[in-house]
């Protein structure tokens, strides 16, 4: 609230668990959807709770659907669109086999095609092939030792035929030396044009006066893959 009062930027938790309970999860975070908050995750987790690094976000992998719908329900911008599922394995595919590139353009241990086609379809690490931790780790302190930055992740990916990937790479670093997105409530358009608190001014005025979903927005967030036709009942 004082963040709020503040014009802080407000990024209302989430990337925590709190409770296993559905039912407390959801409750909590329907404060935040009804009234609106700058971000209503800090970072929605892509990845399911046993692999999270973090201690376990408070919405995962395994919620995709359900967020989908509560923004669909409640007309709100959480972050996530639905996708179709052939559309989600080939995303995953092309950056399994951007990965296996990177990793021989930089002389790590080969990612075989097993393990891209077991990225590609895989829920969590438990679906992965098993690797060579000890040579990984390795390679690790290797990669370190001989200092390679990110502009060489770009170099490789760009050898490799992945030129798209190896641009967005670049944009990404670009961004990280003016730092622009370090300023309250900032977001990365599609072009990597930086929004935030400063270009685009929070002119909130009371009830009716703030961000609506609609447009072309409003049509992805609403188009559900899932959804029953109440016709078909």
């Amino acid at each position: 609230l004082v963040a709020a009062m503040l014009d802080l930027e407000c990024a209302s938790s989430n990337d925590q668990t709190f409770s296993h309970s559905d039912l407390r999860r959801t409750a909590r975070t329907l404060m935040q959807f009804a009234p609106g908050t700058d971000f209503i995750c800090s970072g929605y987790s892509s990845t399911p709770n046993y692999d999270n690094m973090f201690a376990g976000s408070n919405w995962d992998a395994e919620d995709f659907d359900d967020w989908t719908v509560i923004q669909r329900d409640l007309k709100v911008n959480g972050g996530l669109i639905p996708a179709r599922e052939e559309e989600v394995v080939a995303v995953r595919n092309k950056a399994a086999r951007a990965l296996q590139a990177l990793f021989k353009a930089l002389g790590l241990p080969p990612i075989t095609d097993q393990e891209v086609e077991a990225a590609t379809y895989a829920n969590g690490s438990k679906d992965m092939p098993p690797r060579d931790k000890v040579a990984d780790i390795k390679a690790a302190q290797d990669l370190l030792n001989r200092g390679v930055t990110g502009v060489d992740f770009v170099k490789g990916l760009a050898k490799e035929g992945h030129q798209d990937v190896a641009q967005s790479i670049l944009n990404l670093l670009k961004q990280k030396i003016s730092g622009d997105y370090l300023q309250t409530s900032a977001i990365f358009d599609r072009d990597f044009n930086v929004i935030s608190a400063i270009n685009n001014k929070n002119d909130y005025q009371g009830a009716g006066t703030g961000y609506r979903v609609e447009g072309e927005d409003w049509e992805r967030i609403k188009n559900i893959p899932n959804a029953i036709d109440p016709r078909d009942i």
